[in-house]
């Protein structure tokens, strides 16, 4: 455990760092009620260990965490810090936000980081006034306005003239991308350790946009379409957007109780990698899959005197073993290769994930596969391994997450242009007879 120094006059900040495989754990001290608001957040188990003693183990997320005085960090196991992470792979491939516009200097500036890179975009997108836009309204009035709502107007009001139930377009700026500024803004300023200038920033922000409504924590984010109307809000909107729904902050008496980024790295990074490959493969004859279930098998073997290796189907559709085959890559309906991202990187869960594959490539009848993981050190590279006995190869495929968005991107174009080469060699594939889809 390190002591942070938040500034003049502030108190120390207790700061406990693991890596997101620990599981032996570390005893802090905690009131209950600090221990179960991170028990609450789900980045570490909180067992307890005496009085006011708890001992912190990893829960398999990773992210950040202040509270009471202590900032617990879970850290990634494929190199990365916390504010790369955030920024560098919480994106879809028509999404991509640009991490040049977040001036994190080292991990331990992840609050301030992401305040001062809201407080800043923010100002830079309300700079030319407030963007308005029509939003529809139900209301009851004494007077029409817009359409009556007849069906309604029978149902909550039957026999009487008024009120009106009504419905009408208002012009306003309680828009969905306003209200995504100013939820991000006002739950960033409660932070503590916060440099003042980004906490007033912040709060000008807030102010700003008191004519857009809150969003309630755990409410469910409105959605946005980047527009020409809204792009000069676009890149606030970008960061904003996943501050409210990646950013917790519970506040108590002006301040905040406790502030959390949590985030499960295995489904992020496979969420990643199927993005990048679905923009890179899809179009021109070619297409990505998302886990088709392939049948290994083509039925069961007769029985009495027939010849060995003589099947016959089986009695039932549902009599099979099938398979999950990872991201598939087919061109003019016929499987190229599959791709199966895969998290943690050690070479035991490695192992087990070849298995996996050599029954995929066996029922899809291709003879190379790919198995895509985060990089551990800067110098890995792609190893093709053969599997003894059959001419099927298994590539470990890893991509390096710690160079940011460019060059983990174009590890994965270089990965679909070797799929679109095995899909112009006509070697490269082999029919399996009694193949069998199940999409």
């Amino acid at each position: 455990m390190t002591t942070i120094s938040t500034g003049p006059g502030a108190s120390e900040l207790m700061a406990l760092e693991f890596d997101e495989f620990d599981r032996r754990g570390r005893l802090v001290t905690l009131s209950w009620e600090g221990a179960q608001h991170l028990s609450q957040t789900g980045l570490v188990e909180v067992l307890p260990a005496g009085r006011d003693t708890w001992r912190l183990i990893p829960s398999g997320a990773v992210g950040s965490v202040r509270v009471e005085g202590l900032s617990v960090r879970v850290l990634p196991a494929a190199s990365l810090g916390l504010t790369q992470l955030f920024f560098l792979l919480d994106h879809a491939a028509d999404d991509a936000f640009l991490s040049s516009a977040v001036p994190a200097r080292d991990d331990d500036e992840l609050w301030s980081s992401v305040a001062e890179s809201m407080a800043r975009l923010a100002h830079q997108a309300l700079a030319a006034g407030l963007l308005r836009g029509y939003r529809r309204v139900d209301e009851a009035l004494t007077t029409v306005r817009g359409r009556i709502r007849l069906g309604d107007q029978i149902r909550r009001h039957p026999g009487m003239t008024i009120p009106l139930e009504v419905t009408y377009s208002e012009f306003t700026p309680d828009i969905a991308e306003n209200r995504i500024l100013r939820t991000a803004a006002h739950r960033l300023q409660f932070l503590s350790e916060l440099p003042d200038a980004t906490r007033r920033r912040l709060a000008m922000v807030d102010a700003r946009l008191s004519d857009a409504s809150l969003i309630p924590q755990g409410a469910p984010v409105p959605a946005w379409t980047p527009s020409r109307l809204n792009a000069r809000y676009q890149d606030a909107l970008s960061l904003a957007d996943r501050i409210v729904r990646r950013i917790s902050v519970e506040v108590e008496d002006g301040h905040a109780a406790s502030a959390a980024f949590v985030t499960e790295m295995p489904e992020l990074f496979g969420r990643y990698v199927e993005a990048e490959l679905s923009a890179a493969l899809d179009g021109r004859s070619g297409r990505l899959l998302h886990n088709p279930v392939v049948n290994l098998d083509s039925g069961t073997e007769a029985d009495g005197d027939a010849p060995s290796g003589r099947h016959r189907a089986p009695a039932g559709d549902g009599d099979h073993i099938s398979v999950r085959t990872g991201l598939v890559y087919e061109v003019d309906g016929e499987p190229v290769t599959t791709f199966v991202p895969t998290y943690p990187t050690d070479r035991r869960t490695r192992a087990a994930e070849h298995y996996r594959l050599l029954a995929a490539c066996t029922a899809l009848g291709v003879n190379r596969a790919y198995l895509v993981y985060p990089a551990q050190r800067r110098d890995d590279f792609p190893q093709p391994r053969r599997i003894v006995h059959t001419d099927i190869s298994i590539v470990e495929y890893p991509v390096d997450l710690s160079g940011g968005p460019a060059d983990s991107r174009r590890a994965i174009v270089e990965l679909a242009e070797h799929a679109r080469t095995l899909a112009c060699a006509p070697a490269a594939r082999h029919r399996t007879e009694g193949r069998r889809h199940a999409r």
